[in-house]
């Protein structure tokens, strides 16, 4: 699946935030309002921050909304999965407008630049959502398969096949795989 540059910042930028509420280990790693600051610097997302805990729990609440959509996926409700994008559409109120910036190209934004940043997350994350849901369908949207693990991780893959959030997780279930067929087989 072919994503603009925007678009698959989106979706990293997703990632990365539903994963900071580890369920593997119960450690939230967004707690301060500088670690969001610190990661919104790395990925250079333009337009205003505020670096307050205001600005913290709005992203936050994102966060969980986001993750609502992918126990959903999980749930194996598409029509569910497919509302849910549509509100947070509605919700984050993107109106596309082309601009320029730092040496890129014209580009779409779906935000001003001084709006809230979990509003200008959210509205980029949705239009990415509602891309991936349009061209590879909501399946896309995954929980990884090791058990116990409970990130999310969006299947890209031509054919559908990832099925885990990073190689540590497929790597222990395939050695599982492999521990469970040599038990059988001696």
């Amino acid at each position: 699946m072919q994503l603009d540059h925007d678009s698959a910042l989106a979706l990293e930028v997703l990632v990365w935030l539903v994963n900071t509420d580890d369920h593997r280990t119960g450690i939230d790693e967004l707690t301060e309002p500088r670690a969001l600051v610190e990661y919104v610097d790395e990925r250079r997302i333009t337009g205003a921050v505020a670096g307050d805990q205001a600005e913290l729990r709005a992203v936050r609440r994102l966060r969980a909304r986001l993750r609502g959509i992918f126990d959903l996926v999980d749930d194996s409700d598409a029509d569910a999965v497919v509302a849910a994008i549509n509100e947070l559409i509605a919700d984050t109120g993107p109106v596309p407008r082309l601009v320029e910036h730092d040496g890129q190209p014209l580009h779409l934004h779906f935000t001003p630049a001084d709006a809230p940043l979990d509003r200008r997350l959210g509205a980029e994350i949705a239009i990415a959502l509602a891309i991936v849901a349009r061209d590879g369908g909501p399946e896309r949207l995954r929980v990884c398969e090791t058990p116990g693990c409970g990130r999310v991780l969006i299947d890209l893959s031509k054919n559908h096949s990832r099925r885990y959030c990073d190689a540590q997780c497929a790597n222990r279930q395939h050695v599982a795989a492999y521990r469970r067929r040599r038990a059988i087989a001696g």
